[in-house]
């Protein structure tokens, strides 16, 4: 909870923050799919002549800026008014439209990296702080749900974006070129001022039953701080390995499959699309067998599809996998972030979404690297090598199984077990009751 907010926001107004955000969220995502994604790339890799390396950089100066702005965006999270934040997010992001429309309108380079960097900044902060709000609205036992339904709307978003752009390009033209794909971009800019709108009028949140601590319950057992550390890490991890390819594959299917516009936005809005339908799909299987075991279940396979994803040549294969893969990778997300967020307590919340961030965001030094390797080698032998880093942060789930419970705490558990957990010898009974079962609505995986 940022300092200096002394009202308890009502439950009421907790909820309006919610779908607030919820339909921030959505709108934004369709938008942004149409601006900021894979023709965004092709119009880079156009007008710098046909090359991967300059679409990795550009990439680079955007996820760096909020690499660099993450902790101080964080600390500013939980010290300052939160909504106060997003407003300023809300201003903010009509200075990053205008630069950006600028520097597409001109093609200039230097114009569009300054419009990188503005995003970047935007992103940085909007992120911490629309994160932290919107976990600190949610009652506690209910964050697995709520991080699954706004994180299903977003990809819903970024698969309706897509289709959008094909009417656009059904009327400017289906073609690589510069001037058609000027106005679909510019038009996708456009389209986030609106969403910002609902950064404006929020509420800063303290459930009126939990107090400042009320969240993150299972910060205060043993061994909790490892929690967040390890989930921060394995996403550095994986983002290293997505940023040498996640950002090349409109280019991968262009230049080998040679795809149109459309064809490559139609691609895009079922891959999207698959995205909802996946996490919903995990937000159940963790329901039934734990989220560390969905997690680890869903992380697994898509190691699998991106291995087969390199070797495989028929194109309605290749596709196949494409769109599962992402959609296994994709899904997992709300559960590590309710993960996260269980371990960690609301004074905390603005400083741990800034790491996650900047984890998040560490694929945009790897995207440089996967820009030489792919204009070195070809796009298969990267995906190899992403694959196996992609493993490696799949490995790195398996100790939270020691650590995180199966089941989230309800409201009614928390206030009783948190009159106890303050005991290291009750908190090694409940650790222990695992093998005894005798608490089974707390139930610890191994």
């Amino acid at each position: 909870m940022a300092k200096g907010v002394e009202i308890v926001a009502r439950e009421e107004e907790l909820q309006a923050n919610i779908w607030k955000l919820i339909w921030y969220n959505g709108i934004f995502s369709i938008f942004s799919s149409i601006a900021q994604l894979g023709l965004f790339d092709t119009y880079l890799f156009i007008l710098a002549g046909n090359s991967n390396t300059a679409v990795g950089w550009a990439e680079s100066i955007s996820g760096l800026s909020q690499i660099a702005l993450a902790f101080p965006a964080g600390i500013l999270s939980d010290t300052v008014s939160r909504s106060k934040i997003l407003t300023w997010c809300a201003v903010l992001s009509v200075l990053a439209v205008g630069v950006s429309i600028a520097g597409i309108g001109l093609d200039s380079f230097p114009v569009i990296y300054l419009s990188l960097l503005l995003f970047g900044t935007y992103t940085a902060l909007q992120n911490t702080a629309s994160n932290a709000l919107y976990t600190d609205s949610i009652p506690q036992g209910e964050r697995a749900k709520w991080l699954s339904r706004v994180s299903i709307v977003n990809q819903l978003g970024y698969g309706a974006g897509p289709f959008f752009s094909l009417f656009l390009l059904a009327y400017f033209g289906n073609e690589w070129k510069l001037s058609v794909l000027h106005f679909v971009l510019i038009i996708g800019f456009l389209g986030m001022i609106p969403a910002n709108f609902f950064l404006f009028n929020l509420k800063d949140a303290e459930h009126e039953e939990q107090g400042a601590e009320g969240s993150g319950y299972y910060s205060k057992l043993k061994y909790a701080r490892m929690v967040p550390w390890l989930i921060c890490s394995l996403d550095v991890i994986t983002a290293v390995g997505a940023g040498m390819t996640v950002k090349f594959f409109p280019l991968f299917f262009k230049e080998d499959y040679g795809l149109s516009p459309g064809q490559i936005q139609l691609l895009f809005a079922v891959y999207g699309l698959s995205f909802g339908f996946f996490t919903w799909l995990c937000e159940k299987a963790a329901a039934q067998m734990g989220r560390v075991m969905a997690g680890l279940l869903f992380s697994s396979a898509g190691v699998v599809c991106l291995f087969l994803l390199a070797y495989l040549r028929w194109l309605p294969a290749v596709l196949f996998v494409f769109v599962i893969r992402g959609a296994l990778a994709n899904s997992i997300y709300p559960i590590d972030k309710s993960i996260l967020m269980d371990f960690v307590p609301s004074s905390e919340y603005g400083r741990w979404n800034a790491a996650e961030s900047i984890s998040s965001m560490s694929w945009s030094g790897s995207a440089v690297l996967g820009g030489y390797l792919m204009d070195a080698y070809d796009y298969r032998q990267t995906f190899v090598i992403t694959a196996c880093i992609y493993a490696v942060a799949a490995l790195m789930r398996l100790p939270l199984f020691f650590v995180v419970p199966r089941k989230e705490v309800s409201p009614s558990q928390q206030q009783l077990l948190t009159r106890l957990v303050s005991h290291e010898d009750v908190q090694s009974a409940m650790l222990a009751s695992v093998r005894s079962r005798s608490f089974r609505s707390v139930q610890f995986e191994l």
